[in-house]
């Protein structure tokens, strides 16, 4: 009887998983109309790019984006021949409002909402989870299922009823914040000295509870982060970070484009507290792949996340956005296969790499969408 080489194992171990990533930003190029989620894209060398006229007034331009990122996001990075070529079983499609989207928050994310059924309709390969037995199905069936998710809940506007109006539509997983404060909650870098939930956003977590929607913690402050631990009575996900959310204290480290967002990163004991209680919730962790510097940097967050949490609360963030802050051998959502392979070859048991691909957020999701 022949032995498997460690590649024939890790192969053979990504075909048969259950796949889940936990974050992506593909709907905002499909929403303004840049691309079709059916075909292979392929952006453009930044080299020789001429960015458009008026591209400076992007709001990421703030953030220290370069032109190509700001214009294409995501693009290249996500889309169904790149599902397939990574094994994905499930994709999480997150709804996102840049600040010159706020000014009617409702209408742009309902827009979002029905770009994201569109590509469905239009897509054979595609379909959208409702419940955590849609994922097992399509795992059988060869498809991708796409998850409705909300990063930032501005998309409700200020009315909470509009939840259960988005829950009908599909959405499933949501986070009260991105980085920034709204009438629900501070985000992590919303001021200096950010504060937890308004009462708002505590009836927001009840309500998301009762509707069996995944609480996301991504983005939310380090007070809110502990007031929803409190609050809620359910399994949550960190859909994509490191293994802490929460801002590298090193004044000297270069952040994400060019330092003006903070890089997070873990720092004992410091964060060894919310790591823990992530666990003891029965939660999950999704490790991001952006700005490391390449793969090895991304699977020594998911070991040492491992190590604190055990393997049962930590999966796939990936957050791709723009090549500038990829890393090296994990490009676009295609390149999962690798992730495997790195983790057959430093000694992870299948059943450890498993968890860790998909079972783990299965688990969650079995538990809150039933």
């Amino acid at each position: 009887m022949s032995v498997m080489t460690t590649t024939e194992r890790a192969t053979k171990l990504h075909k048969e998983s259950i796949v889940v990533d936990g974050h992506c930003d593909i709907l905002i190029p499909i929403s303004e109309g840049k691309m079709n989620i059916g075909e292979r894209v392929e952006v453009p060398d930044p080299e020789t790019w001429i960015p458009p006229p008026a591209l400076e007034r992007h709001p990421l331009v703030d953030f220290g984006a370069q032109p190509h990122t700001v214009y294409f996001g995501c693009m290249g990075q996500y889309d169904i021949p790149r599902f397939v070529e990574g094994g994905l079983t499930a994709q999480v499609c997150a709804i996102y409002l840049d600040d010159d989207k706020l000014g009617d928050p409702l209408r742009n994310g309902l827009e979002m909402t029905w770009h994201l059924h569109q590509a469905i309709a239009a897509n054979d390969e595609v379909d959208i989870v409702l419940v955590a037995s849609d994922i097992r199905r399509f795992k059988r069936e060869g498809k991708c299922g796409l998850i409705l998710g909300f990063e930032g809940c501005e998309a409700l506007g200020s009315d909470l009823h509009f939840l259960d109006l988005c829950h009908k539509l599909g959405l499933r997983i949501a986070s009260l914040t991105h980085t920034r404060r709204n009438i629900y909650a501070d985000g992590c870098y919303a001021a200096e000295k950010t504060g937890g939930l308004t009462d708002l956003g505590k009836q927001l977590i009840r309500r998301m509870n009762s509707l069996r929607i995944v609480i996301d913690l991504v983005h939310i402050s380090e007070i809110g982060l502990w007031e929803i631990l409190e609050l809620t009575t359910a399994p949550v996900i960190l859909s994509h970070s490191t293994p802490t959310m929460f801002p590298n204290s090193d004044p000297n480290t270069i952040g994400p484009f060019s330092g003006k967002i903070p890089r997070p990163r873990l720092e004992l004991p410091r964060d060894r507290a919310v790591l823990e209680a992530i666990a003891t919730n029965g939660g999950v962790l999704g490790i991001t792949w952006v700005c490391h510097a390449n793969i090895d940097d991304v699977v020594a967050d998911i070991e040492t996340a491992m190590d604190i949490m055990g393997p049962d609360h930590i999966g796939l963030g990936s957050d791709l956005y723009g090549a500038e802050t990829a890393p090296q051998g994990l490009e676009d959502i295609s390149q999962v296969p690798a992730i495997t392979n790195k983790l057959v070859q430093r000694g992870h048991s299948d059943e450890t790499i498993a968890k860790f691909l998909g079972g783990n957020y299965l688990r969650v999701f079995e538990q809150v969408w039933g």
